[in-house]
Parts: C-alpha cells; structure tokens; sequence
C-alpha cells in the first residue's frame, strides 16, 4: 500500500505536462471575491479594446454598435465575466481536493487515483479538451451569425470562443475532482477523520465552483439563445438548437458534482464514527461501568455524532429542489419557446 501511495504521489509530481498548482491554504472569501471580480474586470477591459480597435479602424458608429452588442444585446460582458472570474478561483483552490485527501490517506489511495490525479493536473489534456470546445463554439456562432461588422463580429467570436474554452477548462477540473473522490469508496478507515473534521475543506470547493458554474451556464445560455444573430447561414435557425450545447454538456456534470462529494464524504465520515466506537468500546472495557452503563454511553455517542454528521452534509430530499432549479434554468430558453 505504501508503495502504492508513492507512486501515485510522486507520479504527479513528476508529470511533466500538468499545470501549475497552487498552494494548499484556502484563500478567505473575500479574496475569492476579488478574483471574481478581476474576471468582470477583464471582460470590460476586452470590451473597450474591442472598441477602441473598431473605433480607430472602422469609425465611431460601428465601435458603438459593437460594444452596444458586447454589453447589452448579447450580455457577453456578464457571461465572459463570469466564467473568467470563475476560472481564477477554480484555479486558485485546484489543489484543495487532492491536497486533502492526500493528506488524510497517506499510504491507502489507489492506483485509480493516480490516474485521476495526473489527468486532473495534465495540461496538454486540458488544452487538447478546450480546443475542441472552442473548435465547436466558433462553428455555433459563425453559422449564428452576429449583426456587425466583419470586425466586430470576430471580436464578438473570440470572446464566445473563449468562453467555452474556459469553460472545458473548468469542467474538466469538477469531472476528476469527482473522479478523484470517487477512487476512495474501497477504502477502509482506520482512523477518526470526522473529530477534526479532516475532510471539510472539500466542500466550500465544491459549493463555490458548482454554485459559479451553474450560474456562467444558465447566463451564456439565455442571453446568446435569445440573442439577435441574423442566422444567415445554410442553415438557418436550425443552428439555433446548438446554442444549448454548454448546458447539455455541463448539466449531468453539474448535478453529479453538486451532490456526489457529499455522499462520499458521509461514507468515509460515518467509516470513521464506527472506527471511533470500536475504540471506546474496547477503553471501556477496564471501567469500572456496568454494562447498561457503558451501552447507554456507546449510543449516545453515537448518536451524536451521527446527527453532527447529517447537519454538516445534509442530503435529503430538501437538496431535491436544487437539481430541479438547475434544470429548469438550463432548459428555460426551449419553455419560453
């Protein structure tokens, strides 16, 4: 088993293709918000230079016409925003998963986690996954056809592109960050991880990018479907279908990664109360308790700290009315139809 956990520690390490990791401190919220907020800045910075370059070579009107689109017809500005500021932050908490249950697993994972994790780092497989979404995106949108000039209608495609770019990036990391938890279920725990709650760093990661992610998709999609492209091409309207490309893609992802963790958390968790019991039983055996005494004692303990672990990772039916919430803001465009 040790050998097995150095492989797959030093596997990754010495990858020579994975991408720049950070550090394993959780940044604070409100740092987080900043690089929210630097993606929003971004965007409004490629939407005046978008301008200004239409502007010095195409005129006044065809500059204002652009950014009128960027900002208000196709809402490019919030969805590019967005995702970007989502990026950062997907970046900037990559390592928390696997920094964590490497941390708290030392000797027991997998080789099917290794394999998760040297594709979860792996840049060439990432760059290989967003091309081929941008490759589709600029398809979609060039059939689409926005209403500007030729100019302006490749700036308008970069910016699209580069959203589903981005968002392949991101994907990418929630599908092995999910695959990477997954590879745990055989494991048996030997120890009491809940008492210092040694996996809770998972979640805020998993909130945070699912929460952000729903919200980029349910934004790219509305405002391009309902957006005025001229649809000039052979096609016609019937390109209009593909526009929902991102959320048929992100929606099973989305879902499974919303509440998946959870569940695998709750299983190693409640691994780890058991481990717990079994030890006070046995420190309990030289007290001087009677039986029912010390029964009594087991069950409460017990007890507790399976309520604890039902409060901090509830998955009940009240988390249903999520799922139902991301689906009807996926499917929203076609009901409007």
């Amino acid at each position: 088993m040790e050998s097995n956990q150095s492989n797959t520690c030093s596997g990754a390490e010495r990858e020579s293709d994975t991408e720049n990791e950070g550090t394993n401190q959780s940044p604070s919220p409100f740092r987080l918000m900043l690089m929210l907020n630097a993606g929003f800045v971004l965007s409004l910075a490629y939407g005046l230079l978008g301008s200004g370059i239409i502007w010095y070579l195409n005129g006044k009107s065809e500059a204002q016409s652009f950014f009128a689109a960027y900002t208000i017809s196709f809402r490019t500005i919030i969805s590019l925003g967005l995702i970007l500021g989502t990026a950062l932050i997907v970046r900037r908490l990559q390592n928390v998963i696997p920094d964590t249950l490497e941390a708290a697993f030392k000797g027991q994972l997998s080789e099917d986690y290794g394999y998760y994790r040297r594709r979860f780092a792996n840049i060439k497989v990432t760059i290989r996954f967003s091309a081929l979404l941008i490759v589709l995106g600029f398809v979609i949108f060039l059939c689409s056809q926005f209403p500007l000039s030729t100019l302006g209608q490749g700036l308008m495609l970069i910016a699209a592109c580069a959203e589903y770019g981005v968002a392949a990036y991101i994907g990418r990391k929630l599908m092995y960050s999910g695959m990477m938890l997954h590879s745990l279920l055989p494991i048996t725990v030997t120890r009491n991880l809940f008492r210092e709650r040694e996996l809770d760093a998972i979640n805020p990661y998993v909130h945070v990018a699912s929460t952000l992610t729903i919200i980029f998709v349910y934004v790219h999609v509305s405002n391009y479907y309902n957006g005025p492209f001229l649809y000039g091409s052979t096609l016609g309207q019937s390109i209009k279908l593909f526009l929902l490309l991102p959320a048929i893609i992100a929606t099973p992802v989305l879902l499974i990664f919303n509440f998946y963790p959870r569940a695998v958390l709750r299983k190693l968790y409640s691994q780890s109360i058991d481990v717990e019991i079994k030890r006070l039983q046995e420190a309990l055996q030289n007290e001087a308790l009677s039986p029912y005494e010390k029964r009594s004692y087991l069950i409460e303990v017990d007890k507790m700290s399976r309520d604890e672990l039902r409060y901090n990772l509830q998955l009940t039916l009240s988390d249903v009315p999520i799922g139902i919430t991301i689906l009807i803001m996926v499917l929203q465009p076609l009901l409007d139809r």
